[in-house]
This record gives structure tokens, C-alpha cells and sequence, in this order.
């Protein structure tokens, strides 16, 4: 093999392993602020705190690792999960937040899953960009709703 074609081999091999380490997020990854989704309660659970609270904590703890628990304001935040909808199992991660707006008599609650990606691109500054997975976000959406709510809504 003469040297230029030798030369060219490596590069080309440097740069396929450059972006195998380095990655991209995938495509379900969307650069923006995650929104919160809205579940109204089915029948039972409508203004049944008790029973709804207990209901989300038991399907997310099913999946998830529970960070912050807090019955008395309504609020659950789960651990980062690192390699949701198939990406790097270390690059890419994403959580759940549940919030109850109203624990008196509740209604509905409301849903928001955060999605980030690890930008290794500059050696000197990496950092998390932070969004949201669209398919995560549908896939807790419709496992919360289908325990919760009145329908699961076909997104």
C-alpha cells in the first residue's frame, strides 16, 4: 500500500471512529423547552387524591427511579434515565416531572418529560443541551394516561 493511500485510510478511519465516540442525538430529540401535557382524571380518581397519587407513583416507580417525592404539594420528579429511545446509554438522558395542580380536589395532573443530549464536540467545553425526546415524552404520556385518565389520546 503506498503511503498516500495509506494516509488517506487513516484519516478516513479516525473520522468514522470520531463520530462513532462523539455522536449525535437522535432524531426523536428536540431542541426546545419541554411543555407540560395535561391528564384528565377517568372516573374514581376525579377529586381522589389518595388514589390518583398513589396510582402515579406506582406506574412510574415501576420504570423509574423516583428523585423527589413530595404527596403533600403534588410534586414527583424521577432520576435521570440515561439511554432513552435507543441513544448513547451515556450521552443521552431524560426524566419525568408529575405535578397535581390542585390536591384537594383534583381533576387532572400534569405530565412533563426533559430530554438531554451530551455535546462532546469541543474537548474543552462539553455541556448538556437540553429539550425534550418526542418519543419518550409520548411513550410516558401514554402510560400515564392509560392508568389515569379518561382516554389515551392517539399523538
Amino acid at each position: 500500500m503506498n503511503s498516500s493511500l495509506r494516509v488517506k485510510a487513516t484519516l478516513a478511519l479516525v473520522s468514522v471512529l470520531f463520530l462513532l465516540t462523539t455522536g449525535c442525538a437522535p432524531r426523536t430529540f428536540v431542541r426546545s423547552a419541554p411543555g407540560w401535557k395535561v391528564i384528565e382524571f377517568r372516573e374514581g380518581l376525579v377529586n381522589n387524591y389518595d388514589e390518583a397519587w398513589q396510582k402515579t407513583v406506582d406506574t412510574i416507580a415501576r420504570n423509574w427511579d423516583i428523585e423527589v417525592l413530595d404527596k403533600d404539594s403534588g410534586y414527583l420528579r424521577t432520576t435521570w434515565l440515561y439511554g432513552i429511545s435507543g441513544g448513547h446509554h451515556v450521552k443521552y438522558r431524560g426524566r419525568i416531572t408529575v405535578k397535581f395542580p390542585e390536591i384537594k380536589m383534583p381533576e387532572k395532573t400534569e405530565v412533563k418529560t426533559s430530554a438531554e443530549w451530551w455535546r462532546s464536540g469541543n474537548a474543552y467545553a462539553p455541556y448538556w443541551v437540553k429539550g425534550f425526546d418526542s418519543s419518550f415524552q409520548r411513550d410516558v404520556f401514554t402510560e400515564l394516561a392509560g392508568r389515569l385518565g379518561r382516554t389515551v389520546p392517539a399523538e
